[in-house]
């Protein structure tokens, strides 16, 4: 038989028993009481944490939330310089006198010349009205035409002076080889159906129609030659062999800036930003930000569409000031990071703006004495004079092999 569990209450009789019993079940209550209290005060002291919490950080972003500046030459020295930021702390950059591009990003191919001139070609094509030229699979025409049903014209069904291209399938049925064999001058009376179903129009579905043409004309090119290049690109050279060399020479430029531009992007970096200046930054993005906001939905209205943006952070993506300001940041140390790039590349080379520099500047790209002042003479350097004549130095001095 199993030994039976001593009990506080042995040994006590049965009235005693029964009292103590009541009295120890009373003060469990009373514990599991206290302790309930105990954890509901807990539970309300974490909630109002998590509250105060959210609502601190709220506070905390609306507080410091971006404030848009047109202040933009702000903490920039009269050169265009960032005030009281020593850049070699932050950025790294490359040997500005070491830099080599590849042949294969600069060099203009043959083909890419043939396109260009075939360009040409197109842009300035002529109709021709001689009669003896006819029409063929391919060519481009032009045409008047009056389309009828049962007799009557149809809303959508005439033009003149439209340019069509035979076989690429723009106009419905077999209208477009219809023309094929007519010749400048010819009236041709084309018969067609409309598919069923015709989405354009479901009214028109499966119907007959005829259409009166008249071919007015077919383009032809020119013949890419001296006389095409006087007549149509004198601007650039006087023989065809001299717009050539253009082709060569202005790619060749353009690609190897091009090239210098992405070097310099794939070749800069920095582990941190100077904040005061990210921050002044931000408030010049802001700005910007609000600025084409502004011009889109203008444009929109011009247009009479709708412009589905409320707000700048709708536009931008953000669904709050938290994700805008995140968007800001970003933006802001890019923008921090070319410009310090650009300081300390142009410190290598001992790169500097004169005051000739910046009137010549202003005056080759018709800057207003407004716009000047309202975006003053160091930023005006940093954002647009000392990059070009970095890049420009960069493109001098590069290997290309």
């Amino acid at each position: 038989m199993a030994e039976k569990k001593n009990s506080k209450y042995d040994g006590m009789s049965a009235s005693k028993a029964k009292r103590e019993r009541a009295k120890d079940e009373r003060e469990a209550a009373k514990r599991s009481a206290a302790m309930g209290k105990v954890i509901a005060v807990l539970i309300c002291v974490a909630i109002v944490a998590v509250i105060g919490g959210l609502y601190g950080r709220r506070w905390y972003i609306e507080k410091n939330k971006t404030v848009a500046s047109t202040d933009y030459s702000a903490m920039l020295n009269e050169d265009g310089t960032i005030k009281d930021v020593d850049v070699k702390q932050y950025v790294k950059t490359f040997d500005i006198n070491s830099v080599k591009i590849a042949k294969a990003d600069v060099e203009y191919t043959d083909e890419e010349m043939e396109e260009a001139i075939q360009e040409q070609l197109e842009k300035f094509k002529e109709l021709k009205t001689d009669k003896t030229l006819t029409v063929a699979d391919g060519d481009e025409v032009s045409i008047d035409y009056v389309g009828k049903m049962d007799g009557v014209e149809f809303d959508g069904g005439s033009a003149q002076d439209y340019s069509l291209t035979i076989g690429s399938g723009s106009f419905i049925d077999d209208f477009e080889q219809q023309l094929i064999g007519c010749h400048p001058g010819d009236k041709k009376t084309v018969n067609v159906t409309f598919p069923d179903p015709y989405e354009n129009n479901p009214d028109y579905a499966g119907k007959e129609a005829s259409f009166e043409v008249t071919v007015k004309g077919i383009y032809k090119l020119d013949e890419f030659n001296d006389e095409f290049v006087k007549k149509n690109l004198s601007d650039y050279a006087k023989t065809a062999e001299e717009y050539r060399q253009y082709l060569k020479d202005t790619n060749y430029e353009s690609k190897l800036q091009t090239a210098v531009n992405t070097y310099i992007t794939d070749n800069i970096s920095a582990d941190n930003y100077p904040k005061d200046y990210v921050k002044h930054l931000k408030a010049l993005q802001m700005t910007l930000d609000q600025q084409e906001y502004d011009y889109m939905a203008q444009m929109y209205a011009a247009y009479g569409m709708n412009f589905e943006y409320s707000s700048v952070m709708a536009y931008k993506g953000a669904a709050n000031t938290e994700e805008y300001e995140k968007i800001l940041q970003e933006a802001a140390e890019k923008a921090c990071l070319n410009n310090m790039a650009c300081q300390e590349l142009a410190d290598q080379a001992g790169i500097s703006v004169s005051e000739e520099d910046y009137q010549s500047y202003l005056t080759e790209n018709q800057v207003s004495d407004e716009t000047a002042e309202e975006f003053g003479k160091p930023y005006i350097i940093q954002q647009y004079i000392l990059p070009e004549k970095v890049k420009s130095y960069i493109a001098e001095h590069a290997t290309v092999e």
